[in-house]
C-alpha cells in the first residue's frame, strides 16, 4: 500500500492559515480534496478517509503514482486544476455542464443524487415524496456551490430558501427549526442522519440521478485516458463496487 502524504495546499477561508503548495512530479498524482463530506471524503482520526481516498489509493496504484492529498476549499477546486496546482479532483463532484466547459470530467464511479433530511418531529411517516410535499412551501435549505443549491433554486419557488455557506451551518439551521427541510448530496445525508438518529430522519430515495466523478485538466488528456483505464479495471476486477460497498451499503457503480 503506498504511503499517502497530507499537504495543506490551501487551509480552509476560515482558518486564515498559511496555505502550502506541491510542485508538479510525475511520479506524484496531486489529488485535490474538501475533506468535509463523510462518508465520500472527510478526516476521521487525523487520516483522510472516505470513498474517495480508498479509489485514490487505488488509482495510485494502478498508475505506479504516490498519492499526494491536496485540501482545497471547494469553490476552488476547478481554480487549482487550471492553474496546476492539482492533477486531479478526487471529492464528490458531480458531473454538471458547466463544469465541463472547464474540466474533462473521467467515466463516472458511481451515481448518486440529493435527498432530503428533516427532523423527527416533523416529516411524513409514509416516505420521502409526502415529507417533500409537506414542505414544499415553507423553509427549504441548500449549501453553497453545490448542486443542491441550483436544484433548491429551481424548483421551490414557493417556499422560502436559504442558502448556507457550509453543510453544518444548514444542519445547524435544521436542527434549530429555522429551515424545515435540507436538500444535499444523499451520501451526506445519509451519513448525518445516521449520526442524528435522534433528532433527524432521512430516507433511501433520490429526488434525481447525478453522476460522480473525477476532474482533470483539459490540458492532461494522457491522465484522462489513464485514468479511465483504471476504473475500467477497477469495474471489471470488482475492486471498484468492493469500495462502494464498503462506504456505501446497497449502492454500486
Amino acid at each position: 500500500m503506498k504511503r499517502f502524504l497530507l499537504l495543506l495546499a490551501l487551509i480552509s477561508l476560515f482558518t486564515g492559515c498559511t496555505s502550502l503548495s506541491v510542485q508538479q512530479d510525475p511520479s506524484i498524482l496531486r489529488v485535490g480534496i474538501t475533506a468535509d463530506s463523510p462518508p465520500v471524503i472527510f478526516k476521521q482520526g487525523g487520516q483522510i478517509s472516505g470513498v474517495e481516498a480508498s479509489f485514490a489509493e487505488k488509482l495510485g496504484q494502478d498508475l505506479g503514482r504516490e498519492i499526494v492529498f491536496i485540501e482545497v476549499p471547494w469553490a476552488k477546486q476547478i481554480e487549482y486544476i487550471e492553474k496546476n496546482k492539482t492533477d486531479i479532483i478526487m471529492s464528490g463532484m458531480t458531473i454538471t455542464q458547466p463544469r465541463e466547459y472547464r474540466v474533462n470530467f473521467s467515466k463516472p464511479y458511481m451515481i448518486s443524487g440529493l435527498t432530503a433530511l428533516f427532523r423527527r418531529s416533523d416529516y411524513a411517516a409514509n416516505g420521502l415524496m409526502p415529507s417533500i410535499v409537506r414542505h414544499q412551501s415553507t423553509k427549504v435549505g441548500a449549501v453553497k456551490n453545490t448542486t443542491g443549491e441550483i436544484y433548491v433554486l429551481d424548483t421551490y419557488v414557493n417556499a422560502k430558501v436559504i442558502i448556507y455557506n457550509s453543510k453544518d451551518a444548514a444542519v445547524s439551521a435544521l436542527k434549530s427549526s429555522k429551515i424545515n427541510m435540507l436538500i444535499h448530496d444523499a451520501p451526506m445525508i445519509w451519513w448525518i442522519a445516521a449520526k442524528n438518529e435522534a433528532d433527524l430522519v432521512s430516507f433511501p430515495e433520490l429526488m434525481n440521478n447525478e453522476k460522480l466523478a473525477w476532474g482533470i485538466s483539459k490540458n492532461n488528456l494522457e491522465l484522462l485516458d489513464a485514468v479511465n483505464l483504471s476504473l475500467e479495471k477497477m469495474k471489471n476486477d470488482g475492486s471498484g463496487e468492493k469500495i462502494l460497498k464498503n462506504w456505501f451499503p446497497g449502492k454500486s457503480q
